[in-house]
């Protein structure tokens, strides 16, 4: 008998293609082939009443179970009334949760008054979401302890081997894909280009940032460029790039944090330089998909000056992404069998 599963979501899916969002859309894709899927979304103002006119319709009635991709920033109080509601009419709920940034302040501290009120509920709502979930979805078994999830459900990674297969490129251009954030660790790699052009003289960076780094930043040196794109441009903005770096700064939370850019560098088939935080590393430690570095500029830059001066390396990297990136279980297919059976207690 096909399962019947609702999804959900606390983001508004038709918004912009941020990662969560992204991300969201391919749990979709792949679990309307393995079920009978319904779909609730949208930010907190949109999904309430969409909720309310779904339940006044029947919607319990019509499905088995639970799938929510939770919000970063909190659950209102309808969404968590809504979960008790569906436990109470024996619906199995199963919680993903995504992120814990709240929870290490040193690195995210707060600065406006929105920020703290939002903390607030985070911290008030999340005890009850967690006590609401009959299964606990998690990225890493860090997120998971961090967060205290009883007998949490670890969901494969998700990538999508369909995107096209890029492979090194053959200029000297390095590529940072993300956000600019205190945790990213952009200034890192700035530095540690500079010992690179050292050595290879005409490397360049290009920052691929929703905002402009020079806001965050300050004045950049010329061989920095900056290039806004989406996911549907991101292939093109990478072809010719060698090597993708990942320079987070090696810190409690992003020991536990997953970097999902990662995925889509592994589908692209892109050789990738990272810092060894504990999940990245319990990723491509195993293989011969990247070359993993403290989180300082000298071994930063000499991993880099590695890869643009070294065909092979650059070719076996390439081909061990591409490998990675096309193993069954780290596939989208084998996140949504996971959460399928999660929720029937399989």
């Amino acid at each position: 008998m096909t399962s019947r599963l609702l999804l959900y979501s606390m983001y508004d899916v038709a918004g912009p293609d941020r990662g969560p969002v992204v991300r969201i859309e391919r749990m979709r894709v792949a679990l309307e082939s393995r079920c009978q899927l319904s779909m609730l979304s949208g930010g907190r103002a949109a999904r309430i009443p969409r909720l309310l006119r779904w339940l006044a319709k029947g919607g319990l009635g019509s499905i088995d179970g639970i799938y929510v991709e939770a919000s970063s920033s909190f659950a209102t109080p309808v969404d968590l009334a809504f979960l008790a509601f569906a436990r109470a009419r024996r619906k199995p709920v199963g919680v993903y949760f995504r992120d814990a940034y709240q929870l290490y302040r040193g690195e995210y501290p707060l600065s406006r008054r929105r920020q703290r009120l939002l903390d607030w509920l985070w911290r008030i709502s999340t005890p009850i979401l967690k006590r609401v979930a009959s299964r606990r979805f998690a990225p890493s078994a860090g997120l998971a302890a961090a967060l205290g999830l009883d007998s949490p459900i670890l969901l494969p990674p998700g990538v999508d081997p369909g995107l096209p297969f890029l492979g090194a490129g053959n200029a000297p251009v390095v590529a940072y894909v993300g956000s600019l954030g205190p945790g990213d660790g952009v200034p890192l790699l700035v530095q540690a280009m500079s010992g690179v052009r050292e050595r290879v003289a005409d490397a360049s960076l290009r920052i691929v940032a929703p905002d402009d780094p020079r806001a965050i930043l300050g004045p950049l040196p010329p061989w920095v460029t900056w290039v806004r794109a989406g996911r549907d441009e991101l292939s093109g903005t990478l072809r010719d790039v060698r090597v993708c770096v990942i320079p987070r700064p090696i810190t409690p939370y992003t020991n536990l944090a997953v970097p999902l850019k990662l995925f889509d560098f592994l589908a692209f088939g892109k050789p990738v330089v990272a810092t060894a935080c504990s999940e990245t590393e319990r990723i491509l430690g195993p293989t011969d998909a990247g070359l993993l570095v403290r989180d300082a500029p000298a071994p930063l830059a000499d991993a880099i000056v590695r890869v643009l001066t070294d065909d092979a390396l650059a070719l076996r990297l390439a081909s061990g992404a591409r490998r990675l990136a096309e193993d069954p279980t780290m596939s989208w297919s084998a996140r949504a069998d996971t959460v399928v059976a999660g929720l029937h207690g399989r």
